[in-house]
């Protein structure tokens, strides 16, 4: 039993919880229906913020639960010591710790002394030694030293690269294991941030394919110390050194055939690398998007200036790589933010898009165009959101952080005759998403460009839709969530239902409990697998406003 949350620049708070006391045991024979005895015990915890700038409240109730459980309700505790005092720890004391679980993020869990310790790598059932790396008043950090004995469920990793690189941090876990842990994770994060004692949690939709399944990626130039270019994934838990990339089992072979023949190209022509601290150098990332469904690839190498000796070569052999590769462009990226995106693009060979398809539509996808990485989970994610939907045709639906309009045009072709209006807050996705509707004979479908929250307050007004009120509302918000005012709204609105596509368990759970307030309480919660080796999860819930039916 967890509720767990990865610690972060940790608050303080004076909390009080009421918990049961130790009494005597009743006499077997006692007829008396017994009282248990309570005494309130007041202490000081230290809580992770949660991502969201309201979410202190949700992460408090956790952290005490987290901590009551970690004294009252695991049996390797002593009741004795239910309230001791853990013995003093230091800084890069050597422990030896059972790993219980996995929290939310990937981090293991552990407990010395009544006290939580958080590793950076394990899994359940691991017997590590690992050494603590910063102390906090409830809980402790601590960087995984040595396996001294594997769980049940792990696994040999196939990847060369696992010690390393921070992206698969589950491959050393059994497949059918990792999908156990995330429905878990889900249905108790649910429960101990979201209130609600028997979530309606679906079995999960494991991945079709666990591996070869991005069809995105991005990869980092790094300057060695005699200048060398090399190009490959971060460490592990850093942002400025990269390791050496000889393969990996997440994107497709044609993508990492890329990497290594600019890897090369890079070396032999010296090409600056840009140094993330120090703010010099050119070239920054390579970013390769390959599309399963359609077979095309667009390649992207993004740099500080066009300086880079041999690039129209570059593009050249690239490009003769195959006829799949349909696009090599130049992302330009003069600011200091180290994101593999840029403010002006340059076609060096090909188009400046490429197309996926997506459950029988096309998706026009450029250079910083959003489109779900893993496209053949994405297809049954999309099925499960029109199924929560319910649709029987002619609806007024309006889909919230629409993007390019994917989910938009998908219930745009199941409305019919219906309306179907998307909000973005990008100018870019709102004109990719025109022209997606354009190319699907789906030009109906209308879409809007500005922040949801004020485009809600003016259709609630009228001023977007006249008497028009929408029957169902889809979001599908980023990691954060939802701005309370947005659930407000959105209840304003009385839709028959909504359905939510959750990146994120612990901000799906905080938005259930303020629907759930407002007469909108869940109905279904269905899980993917959408990343197989990372801890991410992605979910599609369904709410049905209070006496509607469904």
């Amino acid at each position: 039993m967890s509720c767990v949350v990865t610690p972060s620049q940790a608050v303080e708070r004076d909390c009080a919880a009421a918990v049961p006391a130790m009494g005597p045991p009743m006499a077997s024979d006692s007829s008396a229906t017994p009282q248990a005895p309570v005494m309130i015990l007041r202490f000081r915890i230290e809580i992770p913020p949660c991502a969201s700038v309201r979410g202190e409240s949700s992460a408090l109730r956790c952290a005490v639960l987290q901590t009551l459980l970690a004294s009252r309700w695991f049996p390797e505790v002593p009741r004795q010591t239910w309230f001791a005092e853990p013995k003093p720890m230091k800084v890069n004391d050597l422990l030896r710790l059972s790993v219980t679980d996995v929290a939310l993020g990937g981090k293991a869990l552990a407990r010395h002394e009544g006290r939580v310790v958080f590793i950076d790598r394990g899994l359940p059932g691991d017997e590590v030694e690992a050494r603590v790396s910063r102390i906090r008043r409830n809980f402790a950090e601590a960087g995984l030293g040595r396996l001294l004995a594997g769980g049940p469920d792990r696994v040999t990793p196939p990847c060369p690269h696992v010690a390393q690189c921070g992206g698969c941090r589950f491959q050393e876990l059994d497949y059918a294991a990792q999908c156990r842990l995330k429905e878990r994770q889900v249905r108790e994060t649910l429960v101990h941030l979201g209130g609600i004692a028997e979530p309606p949690v679906q079995a999960i939709t494991p991945a079709p394919e666990p591996w070869h399944y991005r069809n995105k990626m991005e990869f980092s130039f790094h300057r060695e110390p005699d200048g060398t270019p090399r190009l490959g994934l971060h460490e592990r838990g850093t942002f400025d050194r990269v390791f050496a990339l000889e393969t990996c089992l997440l994107p497709s072979e044609r993508t990492v055939e890329i990497v290594r023949l600019t890897q090369r190209f890079a070396q032999a022509q010296r090409w600056q690398a840009y140094h993330p601290r120090h703010h010099d150098g050119v070239v920054r990332y390579l970013t390769v998007r390959h599309l399963p469904a359609t077979g095309q690839c667009a390649v992207h190498l993004v740099a500080a200036s066009d300086e880079i000796p041999g690039l129209e070569a570059w593009a050249a052999e690239v490009m003769g790589l195959g006829d799949d590769v349909r696009s090599v462009t130049l992302l330009l990226n003069r600011s200091r933010a180290n994101v593999a995106f840029g403010e002006e693009e340059r076609v060096l060979r090909g188009g400046a898009t490429i197309v996926e398809r997506l459950l029988g539509l096309e998706f026009e996808v450029s250079a910083n165009a959003f489109l779900q990485t893993n496209s053949r989970q994405a297809e049954a994610l999309y099925t499960a959101a029109l199924e929560a939907a319910r649709l029987e045709g002619g609806e007024t639906v309006l889909d919230l952080y629409c993007g390019t309009g994917t989910l938009t045009l998908l219930f745009a072709r199941a409305v019919g005759d219906g309306t179907v209006v998307g909000v973005e807050s990008g100018e870019a996705a709102v004109a990719h998403a025109i022209r997606n509707a354009a190319r699907n004979g789906l030009a109906r479908t209308r879409f809007v460009t500005g922040e949801a929250r004020r485009v809600l307050r003016e259709w609630a007004r009228g001023e977007r839709a006249g008497a028009l009120r929408p029957t169902l509302v889809v979001v599908d918000p980023p990691r954060a969530g939802l701005h309370p005012r947005v659930v407000a709204r959105i209840a304003e609105l009385a839709p028959q239902r909504v359905v939510y596509v959750s990146c994120n368990p612990a901000t799906l759970a905080r938005d259930l409990k303020d629907f759930a307030a407002l007469g909108y309480p869940v109905a279904e919660v269905r899980p993917f697998d959408m990343f197989p080796h990372t801890p991410h999860i992605e979910c599609v819930a369904r709410l049905e406003r209070a006496g509607a039916g469904g």
